[in-house]
C-alpha cells in the first residue's frame, strides 16, 4: 500500500497545539490583574469553604461531647424507677444540647433522647413536642423515623389522645417497614378497644395475628377475640 505524501504547504502549517497555548499566555500577560483577580477569589472561596467544613466539624464534636455527658447521667436502673431529680438532671443536659447545638445531628438526635426521658417521668405534652420536633427534622430514610413514629403515638395513647395516636399509628403502618406495620396492626387494635370500637379493634388483632402469628402477645389477643365473638353470637341469639 502506498505511503500517503505529505504536502508541502501542511509541512508549512503551524502546530495548532503550540499556537493556542502561544495565545494563552500573550492573553494572560496582558491581563495580568484579570488573572491574579480570578487566582484570589478562587484561593479564598476554597478558603472559606474550609472554614466552613472546620467550623461545622468542631461544633458537631462539641455538640457530642456535652450529649454524651448527658447520656452518662441517665439513671442506670430500671426504667420509670430513677427519681424525678435523676431524670431532671438528665432533661437539663440534654436541653442545653439541643438550645446550644439544635442545628446539628447530635441536636436532632438528642430530641429523641429527651422525648424518651419526658415520657418516663409522664410529661406527654413535652414528649410529643420533641418526637414532633425530630419527625419534623428528619425524613423516612432516618433510621429512627420508625421508632419514633412508634413512640409517638404511645405518647399520644397514654395521655388519652386516642385520635391522634390512630393518626400516628395510620402513619406507621403506611410509611414504615413491614416488622413496623405489622406491629402498628396490633396498636391500632389496641386504640380502637380503648375507644370502645370493638369492630375496628377486632379488624387490626385479625391483621396482626395474620401477619404474625407467633408472637408473644398472639394467645392473649386469640382469647380476647373468641370472648368477643362469643358474646356477639349471644347478643344475636337473644
Amino acid at each position: 500500500m502506498a505511503r500517503k505524501r505529505i504536502r508541502k504547504k501542511d509541512l508549512k502549517k503551524p502546530d495548532e497545539f503550540i499556537t493556542l497555548s502561544t495565545r494563552i499566555v500573550a492573553w494572560s500577560q496582558d491581563n495580568t490583574r484579570l488573572v491574579m483577580g480570578a487566582i484570589g477569589a478562587i484561593t479564598l472561596l476554597i478558603l472559606v469553604v474550609s472554614g466552613v467544613f472546620v467550623f461545622k466539624a468542631q461544633r458537631e464534636a462539641r455538640a457530642r461531647a456535652l450529649y454524651e455527658a448527658a447520656l452518662a447521667l441517665y439513671p442506670a436502673s430500671a426504667a420509670g424507677e430513677a427519681n424525678a431529680a435523676e431524670y431532671a438532671e438528665v432533661a437539663a443536659k440534654l436541653e442545653e444540647v439541643k438550645s446550644r447545638y439544635g442545628a446539628t445531628a447530635v441536636g436532632t438526635n438528642a430530641s429523641v433522647d429527651l422525648g424518651n426521658v419526658y415520657f418516663q417521668i409522664g410529661d406527654y405534652d413535652k414528649a410529643i413536642s420533641c418526637y414532633t420536633d425530630f419527625l419534623g427534622r428528619t425524613d423516612l430514610e432516618n433510621t429512627f423515623h420508625a421508632p419514633v413514629l412508634e413512640s409517638l403515638g404511645e405518647a399520644y395513647e397514654a395521655k388519652g389522645s386516642y385520635e391522634d395516636a390512630l393518626r400516628v399509628y395510620q402513619r406507621l403502618a403506611r410509611e414504615s417497614a413491614p416488622v413496623y406495620q405489622t406491629q402498628a396492626q396490633l396498636y391500632l387494635g389496641r386504640v380502637y378497644e380503648a375507644m370502645g370500637d370493638q369492630s375496628q379493634a377486632m379488624n387490626h388483632y385479625e391483621n396482626y395475628l395474620n401477619a404474625n402469628p407467633v408472637t408473644l402477645f398472639g394467645e392473649s389477643i386469640r382469647v380476647k377475640l373468641m370472648r368477643w365473638r362469643k358474646t356477639a353470637d349471644l347478643k344475636e341469639q337473644g
